[in-house]
């Protein structure tokens, strides 16, 4: 049967390699697999640089996919009314070896004379469909580019608009090499403005011409200055490229003291800013900040928006763990904190901002105890956070401001997830008692250094004490 429907077979692996849609097939599923290979943790972490540029390849993926119907490989039959299915064609010439159904043997006790196109017999019964020639096949017109086409061009247009945003350099002011490779950038950018927990992206072309990298901003630029900067963790091979255009050899390993290094720097292009969900911790009225390690950035931007000017925002009481494993992280905003301290003490508002560092270890914990960072020495504490603990002081603070309204509090959270986002979370679901409970609804982000971005909007319930229900 298979013999009546297709005389002629056709070897699959010829049309794998000898057609447009097999040939196009093949680098799609290349495409793919190059992707997908290089999207693994060890690549990501060993060599960026592949991640990053085989995932530049999925504007060949949709240029191979456009192409992949142009070969018209998918028909349908044009001359269905002369050629209906199941007709017959008594010639022979084309079906030589094919054998007619047994239905319309009966008709035929003998076989076809070679000339013989119609017989008599076979044209006065109608439940038999003649052939009147020989079937015509089209190419389906290709429709793969109308749902292709609108999309691409916009996110094309979109990738215009950015490079004509970010096509003027910045101006670097300077760079500080900071303890435990770190490197903080400040610069100044014509009409630039930004908001605090927002981010931009980098790109170096003395570095990469086609890499760039995400970093939260952790200075914004205010009305009175136009200065912004980002602290850069030094971890893969961009960043130590980067940094050795920046900083000499010999700056690069400063211990204690951060250094200052003005010379000329490579040119810097930014794009943005882009929003994140830091940006909602001054829309509440208690913000629970939560930062581990380097992820202390987008918090950054926060506190120095704070101690710029506090009084505009609905903040009134924000809440600051910062944990770390090594003791030196902490001079990377030490400076900040303890003005940020001092400014809240001189204008009678001690309580607007809580400060609590913790070290997951204790060696060279004696570093710190020092004249200039006495305001933190009495804030440093030894292991994690104790979240219930912690909880209950804030409901128990902010008692009267959570009786007002059930949406003053926000959590936000940035770190690595093992370190941050099991610990808090597991302790949150633990947390609760007959006076109040929390909810939270989250979203996780992996972002370009690893760490986990928790989103939790919070809200702490009071107990109707009448029916003993929860209300809003």
């Amino acid at each position: 049967m298979s013999q009546f429907f297709f005389p002629f077979s056709q070897d699959p692996r010829k049309l794998l390699f000898t057609t447009v849609p097999g040939l196009t097939g093949v680098g799609m599923v290349l495409v793919l697999f190059l992707m997908i290979t290089a999207s693994t943790y060890a690549i990501r972490v060993s060599n960026y640089d592949i991640f990053w540029y085989t995932h530049n390849l999925f504007f060949v993926f949709y240029m191979l996919l456009m192409l992949h119907v142009s070969g018209g490989l998918l028909k349908y039959q044009a001359n269905l009314d002369t050629h209906p299915p199941g007709c017959i064609n008594p010639n022979g010439t084309r079906y030589q070896n094919v054998h007619l159904p047994d239905h319309s043997l009966e008709h035929f006790h003998e076989s076809f004379p070679g000339g013989l196109s119609k017989p008599d017999e076979l044209t006065k019964n109608r439940s038999v469909k003649i052939c009147m020639e020989e079937p015509r096949f089209q190419a389906n017109f290709p429709q793969t580019w109308l749902w292709i086409s609108g999309p691409l061009c916009l996110y094309c247009a979109e990738r215009l608009y950015r490079c004509i945003r970010s096509n003027k350099p910045v101006t670097i002011i300077s760079v500080i090499s900071h303890p435990s490779d770190v490197m903080e950038i400040r610069m100044i950018k014509e009409n630039f403005k930004a908001r605090p927990g927002q981010y931009i992206i980098l790109h170096c072309p003395s570095v990469s011409a086609l890499e760039n990298h995400p970093f939260t901003l952790t200075m914004c630029p205010t009305e009175t200055k136009a200065t912004f900067g980002v602290h850069l963790k030094i971890v893969g091979d961009w960043t130590e490229r980067f940094r050795d255009l920046l900083l000499p050899p010999s700056n690069q390993d400063s211990e204690i003291l951060p250094f200052i290094q003005s010379r000329k720097y490579p040119k810097l292009y930014i794009d943005g800013p882009f929003g994140s969900p830091f940006e909602e911790s001054l829309n509440y009225e208690v913000s629970l900040c939560v930062a581990g390690g380097i992820g202390v950035t987008p918090f950054a931007s926060i506190l120095n928006t704070l101690l710029d000017d506090w009084k505009p925002y609905k903040l009134r009481r924000l809440y600051f763990i910062w944990v770390c494993r090594d003791i030196q992280s902490f001079r990377w905003f030490a400076d900040l904190l303890c003005v940020l301290h001092n400014k809240f003490w001189q204008e009678n508002r001690p309580d607007y901002v809580n400060i609590q560092l913790y070290l997951s270890q204790t060696d060279g914990i004696q570093k710190i105890i020092g004249e200039k960072y006495q305001a933190l020495n009495s804030r440093l504490f030894i292991g994690r956070p104790r979240w219930k603990l912690l909880f209950d002081e804030i409901a128990k603070c902010n008692r009267g401001i959570f009786h007002l309204r059930h949406d003053n509090l926000v959590i936000l959270a940035w770190g690595s997830p093992w370190t941050i986002d099991s610990f808090l979370f597991n302790d949150i679901h633990r947390t609760s008692d007959k006076h109040s409970r929390i909810n939270f609804y989250s979203v996780l982000m992996k972002t370009w250094e690893f760490c986990c971005c928790c989103y939790c909007l919070c809200s702490i319930l009071k107990p109707n004490s009448k029916t003993g229900e929860d209300h809003l």
